[in-house]
């Protein structure tokens, strides 16, 4: 017998994350315009209607599912404290599978769809970069020098993750990338 009444806050959270899960695999199997609403509705296991009230259109779908990436990241930086923790943390999910299919994706349909590519910047890596920014030492060149180190974060590895080459990195793998990247940039 199924349940009556308004869902409760915790269960509202798992159905926004079953419903971002599909959305995600939806984006990665057949991209942002050949994915649908009905389609990760059903996987998720409600309504479309549902997916509309509490997230929105298809664009507010994929935007939504690449700030869950970036909330990930700074989940870490609140309880971190530490410019290496969080740039591990920021290599971890930026090199994920999930993370990977929503890059893909977004870049197969930046040409016909800018607005959406606009969004994915402003809310992940520009997300990122900001975040980064708050842990190095204030200067006049904060946001070049947290740009740097994003780029040097994501790079060549994540080039490769992007082409399908390597497998996502280990927590151990990212922590000697980020030490690596930080190194480089921040050596005197």
């Amino acid at each position: 017998m199924a349940k009556r009444g308004r869902a409760t806050a915790g269960e509202r959270a798992e159905r926004r994350e079953r419903i971002l899960d599909a959305a995600v695999t939806a984006f990665a199997l057949r991209g942002f315009s050949a994915a649908s609403l009905d389609e990760i509705a059903a996987a998720a296991g409600v309504t479309k209607r549902t997916l509309y009230v509490d997230i929105g259109d298809k664009a507010a779908l994929f935007a939504a599912a690449v700030e869950r990436e970036h909330d990930r990241i700074r989940a870490v930086a609140t309880d971190a404290g530490s410019l290496a923790d969080v740039a591990t943390e920021l290599v971890l999910v930026l090199h994920s599978d999930s993370a990977v299919a929503l890059h893909r994706s977004v870049i197969a349909e930046a040409p016909r769809f800018p607005a959406l590519a606009r969004t994915f910047y402003e809310t992940g890596p520009q997300h990122s970069i900001d975040l980064l920014s708050r842990y190095l030492p204030d200067s006049p060149a904060i946001t070049a020098t947290a740009t740097a180190l994003y780029s040097l974060l994501l790079g060549e590895p994540h080039r490769r993750r992007l082409l399908g080459l390597v497998p996502a990195p280990t927590r151990l793998e990212s922590r000697a990338l980020a030490t690596t990247a930080l190194a480089q940039l921040l050596a005197p």
